[in-house]
């Protein structure tokens, strides 16, 4: 009986010490958050659940400060350093270690602290190798931003501007980014698998070698975004405007660009395998492309630009199919499949 008694007492004691720990992730040090506001130099800090809200933090120096739980809305934060700083954490059995999580010996809170930054004036922060993940940014400014190796996994980013951010290497799984602002964005190696970009403006962006399969860009604007070796698979593109984008050796298999803008967009060597096409394709650079098994039903390819090692093998088309002068369909083993009259 008394074995059983001091094992439910240490397991207790553990338990409790550990929510101290919990605790201590929302409860900043006065002294600290009275430095941040008079000195504006506050590394390593501990801030966790500060009130910061529309705070003056301009050119802060909060790197590696700890601001989990801090409220950070509507705060002047332009050209702060937050780099490698603590912005979520999370005590849960259920997530072991991902997305920010810190987990105690095998008990848990149970518990999530998050900083807020909505509505916060981020521009040319630096956020290098910061964990961002699920926090919500909406309509924040974060435009020359370094966000280079930074984490934003399920973060929510809806009609916040990013104009020529600097994400380089940063993850954005699953993120959401309707309406958002990524002008002349720097996404080289991103990676956007999954991620909500409906009506998006990244006109100018780089998005070479990113990664963006099964994203969700319809409606968004992508003219002269240079895409070069991006991965797109199954990912939809309806409507999207893609004029003048250079997609050369990109990866669009499966994916829907159907009423998509590729006026004298650049798919060289780009691989189209059971892609969805449809509308017009003027100058559109197909030379190298493979289109094996994607849908042409109704597409105009007069003015297509094309070459020898164009595939065309097993990609479908029907009777209102429109081809170049001297394309013979038959010649390029494709598949005519007549429009069904229901």
């Amino acid at each position: 009986m008394k074995i059983k008694i001091l094992i439910v007492s240490a397991l207790l004691l553990t338990f409790l010490s550990s929510c101290k720990d919990c605790q201590a992730k929302k409860t900043s040090n006065p002294a600290n958050v009275k430095q941040l506001l008079t000195t504006k130099k506050c590394p390593k800090c501990d801030l966790g659940g500060a009130d910061l809200t529309n705070a003056d933090l301009a050119g802060a120096d909060l790197r590696e400060a700890e601001l989990t739980n801090a409220k950070l809305d509507g705060a002047n934060i332009q050209g702060a350093d937050l780099t490698k700083a603590e912005l979520r954490w999370r005590d849960d059995v259920g997530d072991k270690g991902k997305m920010g999580i810190s987990e105690i010996g095998d008990d848990y809170c149970n518990v999530t602290y998050e900083a807020s930054f909505k509505g916060a004036n981020l521009r040319g922060a630096k956020l290098i190798q910061t964990d961002l993940s699920s926090l919500d940014l909406s309509e924040g400014n974060l435009s020359d931003a370094d966000l280079t190796n930074a984490k934003l996994n399920w973060a929510k980013l809806n009609k916040v501007n990013l104009e020529k951010a600097n994400l380089n290497n940063a993850s954005l799984e699953s993120a959401e980014l309707d309406y958002a602002n990524l002008k002349k964005a720097n996404l080289q190696g991103a990676n956007l698998d999954s991620s909500s970009l409906y009506h998006a403006n990244l006109e100018k962006a780089n998005l070479n070698n990113a990664s963006l399969e099964s994203a969700e860009l319809d409606y968004a604007n992508l003219k002269k975004a240079n895409i070069q070796d991006a991965n797109l698979s199954l990912s939809s593109l309806y409507h999207a405007n893609l004029k003048e984008a250079n997609l050369t050796s990109a990866n669009l298999d499966r994916s829907s660009l159907l009423g998509a803008n590729l006026q004298k967009t650049q798919l060289i060597n780009a691989n189209l395998q059971g892609a969805k096409l449809s509308d017009y394709l003027i100058d559109t650079n197909l030379s190298g492309a493979n289109l094996s098994s994607a849908s042409l039903t109704s597409l105009n390819l007069q003015k297509v630009i094309y070459d020898s090692h164009t595939i065309w093998r097993g990609a479908s088309y029907n009777e209102f199919t429109q081809f170049p002068n001297g394309f013979n369909s038959l010649n390029e083993q494709m598949e005519f499949k007549r429009l069904s009259p229901f």
